[in-house]
């Protein structure tokens, strides 16, 4: 019993790692802590993958294909390890309106984005202002795009862009953001 346990826990463990705790982050995030430092696992997450891999096959090479606890390790590390890319999909969709409302966007580079949870968590404070119409977070670029209602400000478009880049750095002191680009679609 014990070993058994040992090794979904293993399993489990490596695959969780392998997203750079993506979902530890995230709780974390839901309770208004910083990043943690997870992403020092991002450059070894095809190792801790193929780790999880080997596992599992391990697992199902000594306790068959028709064992049930065997496919549920399967199934919680194969969720485990789609956490980023899941994440990654909600911090770049946009979610559009339709009004009649002059939309106008701002571009920003962001600095000290560790992990995707940490983009998921600009996103949500950006969209949370309710003048954004939305927010899209990319990590791979380092880089946010807004879309705001022009109609319900009566301020320029850099006042705009300072006042975004000050709600990202109240998050957390280690964000900061520039300003890409403005427009007015």
């Amino acid at each position: 019993m014990g070993h058994h346990f040992l090794n979904d826990a293993t399993t489990l463990v490596t695959a969780l790692l392998s997203t750079s705790c993506c979902i530890i982050q995230l709780l974390l995030n839901a309770f208004s802590y910083s990043c943690a430092g997870f992403s020092i696992f991002t450059p070894h997450r095809s190792y801790l993958t193929a780790t999880t891999f080997i596992l599992l096959s391990v697992q199902f090479y000594k306790n068959g294909w028709e064992n049930r606890r065997v496919w549920t390790t399967t199934f919680l590390s194969l969720l485990l390890m789609m956490t980023p890319e899941l994440v990654a999909y909600v911090n770049t969709t946009i979610i559009t309106t339709n009004n009649t409302t002059t939309i106008d966007s701002v571009m920003l580079h962001l600095n000290g984005l560790g992990c995707i949870a940490c983009g998921n968590r600009i996103k949500n404070a950006l969209v949370a202002v309710d003048w954004v119409e939305s927010a899209s977070v990319f990590f791979d670029n380092s880089s946010a795009f807004i879309q705001y209602k022009a109609s319900d400000l009566e301020t320029n478009k850099n006042n705009i862009a300072t006042t975004l880049i000050q709600i990202i750095k109240n998050i957390d002191s280690k964000y900061d953001a520039t300003l890409v680009a403005t427009e007015g679609l």
